[in-house]
C-alpha cells in the first residue's frame, strides 16, 4: 500500500507546506531554510501511495524533542522514529498501516527491532495507534519555548516483528 523512499526536495518543499490544525499545529513545519536542511539531511524518508505523497518518517537524532536530552530520555539505545501524515489524510483510519511500514522499512533496511516515540500527551489518536502496535508508555517530560508548555510521551517498544 505505501512505498517509501529517499526524501527529495521536491517532497520536502510540500511536507514544508502541511500545515496541521489546532491542537495539532506543533507539527506543522516551518518553511525555513533550516528546516528544509534537516528534512534533506538523509534521516528522513517520504512516504508515497500510489502517485501521492502521503507522509514522512524520520529516524534518530531528528526524531527527538530538544527537552527530552535534558532530563535524559534518550539514553537508552533504542532507534526513535518520527512521523507525519498528510493533514488531509489524518484521522481517517490510516496510522495503523502506516506505522507498521515505517517499522518494517526500519527492521528491513537499517536493522533495527526496538523503537522510542516521542508524542504529544494531548495526542491521543496518535497514541492509540502507537499503543495498539505493542509501544508502551515510557515517561513524560515537558518541552518549553519562548511561547508554550508542552507535556511528551515517550513511549517505546523492543522486539517489533513484522
Amino acid at each position: 500500500m505505501y512505498h517509501i523512499q529517499p526524501m527529495t526536495l521536491e517532497s520536502a518543499r510540500e511536507i514544508q507546506t502541511w500545515t496541521y490544525p489546532e491542537p495539532y499545529s506543533l507539527y506543522t513545519f516551518s518553511k525555513n531554510h533550516e528546516v528544509l536542511e534537516e528534512l534533506m539531511d538523509g534521516s528522513y524518508v517520504s512516504v508515497w501511495n500510489g502517485e501521492k505523497l502521503f507522509g514522512y518518517f524520520c529516524f534518530g537524532k531528528s526524531a527527538r524533542v530538544p527537552a527530552g536530552h535534558e532530563v535524559g530520555v534518550y539514553e537508552e539505545d533504542l532507534l526513535d522514529i518520527g512521523l507525519g501524515i498528510d493533514p488531509v489524510e489524518t484521522g481517517k483510519g490510516n496510522g495503523k498501516l502506516f506505522l507498521r511500514a515505517g517499522l518494517h522499512y526500519a527492521t528491513a533496511q537499517l536493522g533495527e527491532k526496538d523503537f522510542r516515540l516521542t508524542v504529544a500527551s494531548f495526542n491521543e489518536r496518535a497514541r492509540k495507534v502507537y499503543e495498539r502496535e505493542g509501544f508502551k508508555f515510557n515517561q513524560t517530560f515537558v518541552n518549553r519555548t519562548k511561547i508554550s508548555e508542552v507535556p511528551f510521551d515517550v513511549m517505546i517498544k523492543k522486539e517489533w516483528k513484522r
